[in-house]
């Protein structure tokens, strides 16, 4: 059976699908497709880079490199991604960014992570404070009204997935003198290896996105 995966990036998303292919049964297979697939890194920051305002996301270029980009201009592109995936006999789309995005059409069912993610660790916190490490200091607000939106209060720290491994363990040493009960690990892009060592750091349970989302894909799809 073919999952679609889209990323706000570029494809194939090497450094993310083996993580997500070891909660996915044998009969599930992994199709993908990128936003930013046919443009080079120089046209990503001309073209998409944040403007005041902007919500504001943080991917990766097929080489590695992060970039940051406005969310507004590449939904056109997510939507294409879609499309595009369902004719190649997706039967399920996973949008692999843990961001709010708004409606996309679709034939098939799709899922966008960030209101399954927030109202799972909504009931697991219980209304006490829940740790988050995000990718960049300026969404600390718009992830922050996100969170509180959902009636979660949060307590933030800043490393991103795509630099130094040393920041989401620094960020995991300053969350461990917080008042949080559980940590949230708020962009795809972080890995099981990044999710390990924070629980080692914190000694706190840790919900890492890529894993959670691929459980439910597994669920719907995945062999008894």
């Amino acid at each position: 059976m073919k999952i679609g995966v889209v990323t706000i990036g570029q494809s194939p998303r090497d450094d993310m699908i083996p993580d997500i292919e070891t909660v996915l049964s044998g009969n599930i297979s992994i199709i993908q497709s990128g936003a930013l697939d046919e443009f080079t890194y120089e046209e990503v920051i001309s073209r998409f880079s944040p403007q005041k305002g902007d919500d504001i996301l943080i991917t990766r270029m097929r080489d590695g490199r992060q970039v940051k980009i406005a969310e507004q201009p590449i939904l056109p592109l997510l939507q294409s991604c879609i499309h595009k995936l369902e004719a190649q006999g997706a039967k399920a789309v996973l949008m692999v960014c843990s961001g709010k995005f708004p409606a996309f059409r679709h034939n098939t069912l799709l899922l966008k992570p960030q209101e399954l993610l927030h109202a799972v660790t909504s009931k697991i916190a219980d209304g006490s404070t829940v740790g988050l490490i995000i990718p960049d200091k300026d969404q600390i607000d718009q992830i922050t009204h996100w969170w509180n939106n959902n009636g979660v209060n949060v307590d933030v720290e800043v490393a991103s997935p795509y630099q130094a491994f040393k920041g989401v363990e620094d960020a995991a040493r300053r969350l461990r003198t917080k008042q949080v009960s559980v940590i949230f690990m708020d962009c795809m892009g972080y890995t099981i290896q990044m999710k390990q060592k924070v629980r080692e750091i914190t000694g706190k349970p840790v919900l890492l996105p890529r894993t959670l989302a691929a459980a439910v894909i597994n669920e719907l799809f995945g062999e008894a």
